[in-house]
């Protein structure tokens, strides 16, 4: 006997869902004989589900979104230690794209610099007014710089990229897939192609910077100009790379590799921004990588003469910015006992794993098998605990997961991610919960969603507990023969609103579905499964809440 309709309707959002909704009359008719009957009792019944780990040889990272809309590129530089799982280093490799093809830098012209800004991720916290001289004020401005994880330093090296970054692949003419591991094991030595800058000791700065440019009059007058920029990445390079860049771009003026975008990603290949530890530690941070910009800032002859008979020069500049193919190189020293315990061979997908280990990036995630195994029915035999259930007539009030934190294999506090995602792993998609959830806010995701995503639940101490994941329309859906019993994902998240999937490579499975979200985030962290030596207290169950007849 499946689920009623009826019933189900007094228990999900009927205004959001339309297609959930049928006759009304029947609705309002059953719904008030329900309500106040004492012939109806609540219950809980436990699944125990079965959920084991698998981690990723390497995930998809060219083009991550980190909003809805997809305009901010998520990517991530630095050095990460995990206190669980190791170190993690990132890097950066990206086509760039002229503000202009085909460019005219006039009569005479001379390259006088070449400088490299990339924002950082700011809020701002306040303004002041500043004495600049007798006569001139300004407004300085204090940042907090956001996303960034840990106060070392790391190495910090640009280079002008020889590898090229090709949109199709040849072999079956889709669109490239690059990967985490792509920078470190296939494009070879050409990513370096020549160095542009080197930090030894690369740390961000809150700081805003001051830029100050001249300008002269026709009359010889001399007159400075200040801009106030939020804090950033930026490298003036030396005269020796001004040169290399005049031979690349000025040199080239009404050249066909500066013609239109085909030949110049071929020419001048990208920018890659290398990360290296530094005494085995660092700093990560999270770039909004579409603002990064490459400035050519030069200077030519114009039409008009000075009072002196000389000719006045002005000042022009050439954009190039980060675009089309942007990716992250992703290199992640995972824990030994850890990458030892993730081996397929040694996850039990029949019976569930004691510990589920959840490892943002090129990392891993847990499956879940919501109904798996059999239970003894009422008759004291043996069925799928499917079918058993599918057989109740019940009220559906409420059904969720949830999973208890390791405390033993986790450091607790400010490193354990604030938020985990569940996810269909066949095609990616997120649960029905989600799209019903009115808790979904695009302006603050870190308490977006959280009636179906919940937040860490920490103690007073501030050490996480639990998730708690609420699963109730998926578990009706299913029931009911709506939806498919399929296994369902679990990673960490470091923005629930991105709902977006990549792929990534296991040992044992290509092009398995992981979310973005999971992709673009540093954390891990380790949650107990169904194994038998967990306790029962922290096992992982599926609490299902409903209501029925006493005489059921």
């Amino acid at each position: 006997m499946k689920l009623k309709n009826i019933l189900i309707r007094t228990t999900v959002i009927v205004a959001v869902v339309s297609t959930f909704l049928s006759c009304d009359d029947d609705f309002n008719t059953v719904g008030s004989e329900v309500i106040g009957d004492v012939n109806f009792e609540d219950n809980q019944y436990t699944a125990i589900p079965v959920a084991f780990s698998r981690k990723f040889d390497r995930v998809r990272t060219n083009s991550l979104p980190r909003d809805l809309q997809g305009a901010i590129h998520s990517n991530i530089l630095g050095v990460y230690n995990d206190p669980v799982y190791g170190q993690s280093v990132y890097s950066i490799l990206s086509q760039v794209q002229p503000s202009q093809f085909s460019p005219s830098f006039g009569t005479n012209a001379v390259l006088d610099s070449v400088v490299f800004s990339l924002p950082y991720s700011s809020t701002i916290t306040g303004t002041t007014s500043v004495a600049i001289s007798e006569t001139v004020t300004e407004t300085a401005t204090t940042y907090r710089l956001d996303s960034i994880y840990g106060d070392s330093p790391f190495r910090l090296s640009i280079y002008k990229s020889d590898y090229f970054l090709r949109d199709f692949d040849p072999a079956s003419n889709d669109r490239q897939v690059y990967y985490s591991d792509d920078i470190e094991t296939n494009f070879g030595p050409e990513v370096e192609g020549t160095l542009l800058h080197t930090d030894n000791a690369f740390a961000p700065s809150a700081e805003e910077i001051i830029l100050t440019t001249q300008t002269t009059a026709a009359d010889g007058t001399v007159t400075s100009n200040r801009e106030r920029v939020s804090p950033r990445l930026r490298v003036k390079f030396s005269d020796e790379v001004v040169a290399q860049f005049k031979t690349l771009f000025l040199d080239k003026e009404g050249s066909i590799e500066l013609s239109n975008v085909n030949n110049f990603r071929n020419y001048f290949r990208g920018i890659y921004i290398k990360a290296e530890p530094l005494n085995d530690t660092g700093n990560l941070l999270y770039l909004n990588t579409a603002g990064a910009q490459l400035t050519l800032h030069y200077s030519f002859d114009t039409t008009t003469t000075a009072d002196d008979g000389s000719v006045i020069r002005d000042d022009g500049e050439l954009a190039l910015g980060f675009s089309n193919i942007i990716m992250n190189s992703i290199k992640t020293d995972f824990d030994p006992t850890i990458a030892d315990e993730l081996l397929p061979e040694n996850q039990d997908s029949t019976n569930g794993e004691a510990d589920l280990y959840l490892k943002g990036g090129a990392g891993s995630y847990a499956v879940i098998d919501l109904f798996g195994g059999n239970v003894i029915n009422e008759n004291g035999e043996e069925e799928n605990e499917l079918s058993f259930l599918k057989r109740q007539d019940w009220l559906i009030n409420d059904a969720s997961l949830k999973f208890y934190i390791n405390q033993d294999k986790v450091l607790p506090g400010v490193t354990e991610p604030e938020r985990i995602f569940i996810f269909n792993t066949e095609t990616g998609e997120v649960l029905v919960d989600y799209l019903v959830d009115p808790s979904i806010t695009a302006d603050f995701p870190i308490v977006s969603g959280t009636n179906h995503l919940g937040r860490i639940s920490r103690d007073s101490d501030g050490n996480g507990e639990f998730y708690r994941i609420r699963i109730t329309q998926y578990i009706l859906n299913v029931l009911n023969d709506q939806f498919d019993n399929v296994k369902l994902g679990l990673s960490v998240s470091q923005n629930v609103n991105i709902i977006t999937s990549s792929i990534g490579d296991t040992p044992i499975t290509n092009n398995e579905v992981i979310p973005t979200s999971s992709i673009v985030s540093h954390e891990g962290t380790v949650l107990y499964g169904n194994g038998a030596s967990v306790p029962e207290s922290k096992r992982l169950k599926l609490d299902i809440f409903y209501t029925a007849s006493k005489n059921n």
